[in-house]
Order: C-alpha cells, then sequence, then structure tokens
C-alpha cells in the first residue's frame, strides 16, 4: 500500500491515472475548491492579527510540502534532476513567499500576485505533473493539488484581508525579474535535461502546447512572452481603472471637508 502510494510513475505502472478533467480530476478540483473556501470562510471571521498569523501558517505550509516532496524524491534513491527541483512559477514561490512576509516588498507582493496566482490554476487545470502518471490516491497527486491551492490563494488573501492592490507600474520590473529566473531556469535546463518553465519544450495537454503545435520550437516561447504580459495587464488594468476613477471623488471629498472648515 505504501510502495503504491509513495512509488514513482517510473518504476510502477498505475492503473486509473488522473488523465484532463476525468471524474477523478475533477473531484481534485472541487476539493481544490472547497479547501479555498474554508480558508476563506476562517479569514471573514478572524481578526487582522489573527489572519496575519493564518497567512503565515498558509506559506509554512506550502514550503512544508515542497520540503516533502523534496523529502519523497531523494527517497527514491534516484534523485531525478531533470523535474524535481522547485523551479516552474509555483515551486519559486517557496523562497519568494517567506520573503515577500519578512520584507513586505511591493515589488515581491506584485510578482507574487502576477506569478502565483495565474501559474497556479494553470497547474491545476492543466497539470502535467500528475496527467497520465498518478491515481488520484497518490502522494504526488495529493500533495500537487493541495500546494497549488494554497499558492493561489495568497494573493488573493493579500488583497481580501490586508488591502494589497497590484500595481501598473509593477509589471516592467516584474518582467525583467522573470526574464533574469528564466535564464537561471535555461541553464538548469541545459545542465539537467531538464524543462523547467517549459523553455525545452511544450507540455503536453496544456495551451502552451496548443500554441507550439502552430509555431514550432522556439517559436512558441516569444508568443508566451507576450502572452504573459497581455495577461498580467489584464489582471493589473481594473484595479487602475478603479483606482483612477475614486481618485476624483477623494480628493472632491477632501475640497468638501476642507470649504466646510
Amino acid at each position: 500500500m505504501l510502495t503504491q502510494f509513495f512509488g514513482h510513475y517510473s518504476k510502477i505502472s498505475y492503473q486509473d491515472v488522473l488523465t484532463p478533467f476525468s471524474f477523478d480530476y475533477n473531484l481534485m478540483l472541487l476539493g481544490s475548491f472547497f479547501l479555498a473556501v474554508a480558508i476563506f470562510v476562517v479569514g471573514s471571521i478572524n481578526n487582522p492579527k489573527q489572519n496575519e498569523k493564518l497567512l503565515k501558517l498558509i506559506v509554512f505550509t506550502i514550503v512544508a510540502l515542497e520540503v516533502s516532496r523534496q523529502i519523497w524524491a531523494i527517497s527514491m534513491g534516484d534523485y531525478l534532476w531533470s523535474e524535481m527541483l522547485p523551479l516552474h512559477l509555483c515551486g519559486i514561490q517557496i523562497f519568494l513567499m517567506p520573503l515577500m512576509l519578512k520584507t513586505r516588498l511591493p515589488l515581491l507582493k506584485n510578482f507574487i500576485y502576477l506569478t502565483a496566482f495565474p501559474g497556479a490554476l494553470a497547474a491545476l487545470l492543466f497539470n502535467e505533473t500528475v496527467f497520465y502518471k498518478y491515481p488520484v490516491f497518490h502522494f504526488q497527486s495529493i500533495q500537487t493539488f493541495v500546494i497549488h491551492t494554497l499558492i493561489m490563494i495568497v494573493p488573493i488573501f493579500l488583497m481580501v484581508f490586508e488591502g494589497f492592490r497590484p500595481k501598473l507600474t509593477y509589471i516592467l520590473p516584474s518582467t525583467a525579474l522573470l526574464a533574469l529566473i528564466a535564464v537561471f531556469d535555461g541553464l538548469v535546463n541545459v545542465l539537467t535535461g531538464g524543462n523547467y518553465l517549459f523553455i525545452a519544450s511544450a507540455p503536453a495537454d496544456t495551451p502552451i502546447a496548443w500554441i507550439a503545435d502552430v509555431t514550432g520550437w522556439p517559436g512558441y516561447i516569444p508568443v508566451m512572452i507576450v502572452l504573459v504580459v497581455f495577461i498580467w495587464l489584464i489582471l493589473v488594468l481594473p484595479f487602475t481603472i478603479v483606482e483612477k476613477m475614486n481618485a476624483p471623488l477623494t480628493s472632491g471629498e477632501y475640497k468638501f471637508k476642507k470649504q466646510r472648515r
């Protein structure tokens, strides 16, 4: 039983593996949804100090889940450098999120919002880590769904309970930071034969693969860069528009109070 639960797909041929939007896969998505709802219900009941502790607990759990995955990978005796390193957009959050909690830097908050939210959502919907490899009742399947749900929750939690709002001015530095990470991942891919950030090849059954079918490699990479920036603009522009709309109202209210004095 434990061998089946903790085994690696390269050594065990699993039956009833997860496939895109199968019944089992949709069941795990539903579980992710209920986990997110439960966390936000607790957050709505908590006071600000309790929510600060809850956010720290979420980030700690994310790190602990990734550490447990690394221990699992090492315990198999043949560590796969090409696929186990936490160097995808969601993997790097185990470094960025604790640093954000420590420093509260606006750049980190914005970068986490821009990468963690869409990255984790994409990983939940199109998860090449478990597709055609693992069944629903497996360590990797459960770990993958829980950690990506929590990663997606963090930036939303910051917005709902801490008043964080993404800024348009951080898209350019966030793009530069992502480019640096991509260069580093590219070097790691060359050394390990991996596919971190999906630079070396497009993962099957994902929108990236659909683009790659048209453009080929490396043609899909510049298309993906444009698409990422476009998605980031969609994620940020509504907040910028609302802020600009509220600015005259706020200044008008200030002037009215000043006249009354």
